[in-house]
């Protein structure tokens, strides 16, 4: 009973839920089951002990490994304090899943039979080749079990070893791999894969290490996503050495780690970026600030989001209003909460306030009432009521609201700022396309010879 519940809702939150709708649609299932199904009040036990066809099915040994899946799934849910930075849209894993079930339905019935030929491979003689082709294959099969991850790992090893002089084709494995890493929540394999072979340039790609990051920063191994960015920082990857999404994934990491040692981390970072005249995404701005006014320093804090050109962005406004709280400046809370109440039009979107921010204000208005009662006093009262009766306090946290998921990193029709937009093009490898059209008012004519001196 424990086993069949297990592979429903493995059915329900995975792949196998268009099959189960294929076998009702073509009528393999009882008339009894089928209406049942339909109204999801299938009886169990009468599925199992009446209907021959799921028995048949549930036989099937692909079917069966979906409780990998299920597992996973379950290992997730119970570690619900870590979440990702990055949707599996942004980082390209929806991608790679349609490619995987595209792959899988290829071999359909012979992906154990290649799965043993490929370990063949990697454990006997070293003339055997793995070409290309084998590499992608695997990395699309693969289930969550250890012999899986072990054939990886050697499969990347093997191909990594042999002759770069045989590789005429321009697939990148590496994006491709930490996205299948990421589909198995399995970090470390990921980290132990990027030690390995990351050495000599399979994995010097920002979006391996963006997606690596992501992982390490979900399983909350904090300090590995410093390491990872000092990596890219003395690499240079791709010709930069301050990507913004792998800054904006370190500034979250060291938010969440919250030690003396990441705070320090970070302000040096910001130090440092200053200094080269980047500027860092509003997200990582953000990050930078909270982590200033969790160690005491809310004048820093106001200096890093003076940085931010619009300070009406809901993250941005309610960190300065903690920072001016926490240096006793009411009065500048006053505009902050001003434009946040003055109604600008019908069709714009109602600006709110967290409970949490709204209490401190509280306490610091009335900590100013009992001392010194003046205007500034007063009209927070008033602003304080106003906001609570339009309803523009919300019981959501900051923490959460900071924390969000990015869900697109694409910005302005630009694809090489969207991670993955690498499953667009064809290997893996990001291409940028463009229509070009000459235009005569840029034109460049060649000197002629009147012309030089």
């Amino acid at each position: 009973m424990h086993f069949f519940v297990g592979l429903i809702l493995s059915c329900l939150f995975w792949r196998w839920v268009p099959c189960f709708v294929r076998l009702c649609a073509r009528g393999w299932l009882c008339d009894s089951c089928r209406s049942k199904a339909n109204s999801c009040a299938c009886n169990l036990n009468h599925l199992v002990s009446n209907c021959s066809a799921v028995k048949t099915f549930l036989s099937v040994k692909m079917f069966r490994k979906s409780l990998y899946a299920f597992s996973a799934f379950t290992k997730a849910c119970g570690s619900a304090h870590y979440r990702s930075l990055y949707s599996a849209s942004a980082l390209g894993i929806e991608g790679y899943e349609t490619y995987r079930e595209k792959t899988r339905t290829q071999h359909l019935h012979n992906v154990d039979n290649f799965k043993r030929k490929m370990r063949d491979f990697v454990s006997g003689s070293s003339t055997n080749m793995i070409f290309t082709e084998d590499l992608k294959n695997i990395i699309h099969l693969i289930d969550n079990t250890p012999e899986d991850k072990q054939l990886l790992k050697d499969t990347v090893m093997r191909y990594n070893q042999q002759g770069k002089e045989l590789r005429f084709g321009n697939y990148v494995f590496g994006p491709v791999i930490m996205r299948a890493c990421h589909h198995l929540g399995d970090a470390e394999l990921a980290l132990d894969l990027f030690k390995s072979a990351g050495t000599d340039g399979f994995f010097a790609q920002l979006t391996s290490y963006q997606i690596l990051g992501d992982m390490l920063y979900e399983k909350g191994r904090y300090q590995d996503v410093r390491e990872l960015f000092d990596a890219i920082k003395s690499h240079q990857i791709q010709g930069g050495r301050f990507p913004k999404h792998c800054i904006t994934l370190t500034f979250a990491a060291c938010y969440k780690e919250n030690t003396a040692d990441s705070f320090q981390y970070a302000m040096d970072l910001w130090k440092e970026l200053n200094s080269v005249g980047h500027v860092p995404m509003r997200k990582a701005t953000a990050f930078a600030a909270a982590l200033a006014l969790n160690n005491g320093r809310p004048e820093i804090a106001i200096e890093i989001l003076g940085t931010i050109s619009k300070g009406n962005y809901v993250t941005v406004r309610q960190l300065k209003t903690l920072a001016l709280c926490a240096l006793n400046r009411l009065e500048d809370v006053v505009p902050i909460f001003r434009s946040v109440l003055e109604v600008k039009g019908p069709l714009e979107k109602q600006q709110t306030f967290c409970r949490e921010v709204v209490q401190k204000v509280q306490e610091k208005v009335k900590e100013a009432k009992a001392t010194n009662p003046s205007t500034t006093v007063q009209d927070l009262e008033r602003m304080l009521e106003f906001l609570e009766t339009n309803g523009q306090i919300v019981n959501e946290t900051l923490d959460n609201i900071l924390c969000s998921v990015i869900v697109s990193t694409a910005q302005r029709n630009d694809n090489k700022s969207n991670l993955a937009d690498s499953y667009n093009t064809r290997g893996g490898r990001m291409q940028e396309q463009r229509n070009f059209r000459p235009n005569k008012k840029y034109q460049q004519m060649r000197p002629g010879l009147s012309d030089m001196n």
